[in-house]
């Protein structure tokens, strides 16, 4: 026998506390049925059944819900179910349904991260924003592997003719060096058109704006070089 607390989440819905922790949110309408006290005991019979029947389907439901209205990372999705009032035995239960059908996958995450924000961030951001999402190393890893090669297909495929892509393509794929060099590149040309001239405060300006943004000292320089310098040498970046 565990003893059941039932505490309203809203005017459907109340979280069932098993024991003094939180079992899962349920609807009234479903404990009702079953005879779920408001508080008390609860019978293993009637707790089995309403795991089998309520908890674990109702679980699932929420899981796939957040899936479906967007791609989060296992982490994140076991925060939001904790926030929700699932106990973490019920979670590990989840996880296991939304990963055999691989609706659950950080390697895909992660992936999906890197093509939507490459052209924008520093890998090193990137990484620090996929750790922070509970990344493992071994999934960025995987996925690292799988952005390099689908960037160096891009560049193939814009022309192998194209001595600014064989530079940074190399033979087989980019290095984290020449993806970072390539998006710092374009982003400074989105702020400034390649070959204008930068006043040496300006230069410290993008100097220091990029390398916050998790850019590297000798790729900001290498870039930096690109541009001339109206009234300073470019002593300071040599």
């Amino acid at each position: 026998m565990s003893q059941v607390q039932l505490v309203a989440k809203n005017k459907t819905v109340s979280i069932v506390y098993l024991d003094g922790e939180s079992l899962a949110p349920v609807r009234k309408h479903d404990l009702s049925f079953l005879g779920i006290p408001e508080e008390g005991e609860l019978s293993d019979t009637k707790l089995q059944l309403l795991l089998s029947e309520y908890v674990l389907p109702g679980g699932r439901k929420k899981a796939m819900d957040l899936l479906l209205a967007g791609d989060r990372t296992e982490k994140e999705l076991c925060v939001r179910l904790a926030q929700d009032g699932y106990h973490a035995s019920v979670i590990e239960s989840v996880l296991t349904y939304v990963k055999q059908f691989h609706y659950l996958d950080d390697v895909r995450y992660a992936l999906n991260y890197m093509q939507s924000k490459g052209s924008k961030c520093s890998m090193l951001e990137i990484r620090r924003k996929l750790s922070e999402k509970g990344v493992s190393e071994e999934d960025y890893e995987e996925a690292l592997e799988k952005y390099r090669a689908l960037r160096s297909e891009s560049i193939e495929r814009l022309g192998e003719d194209d001595a600014d892509a064989d530079s940074m393509n190399g033979d087989a794929e980019l290095s984290d060096e020449a993806m970072e060099l390539e998006t710092l590149l374009k982003l400074m040309h989105k702020k400034v058109p390649e070959g204008v001239a930068l006043t040496k405060e300006q230069k410290q300006k993008y100097y220091g704006y990029f390398l916050r943004k998790g850019f590297g000292y000798h790729t900001i320089r290498t870039v930096l070089k690109e541009y001339p310098t109206e009234d300073a040498s470019e002593e300071a970046f040599d």
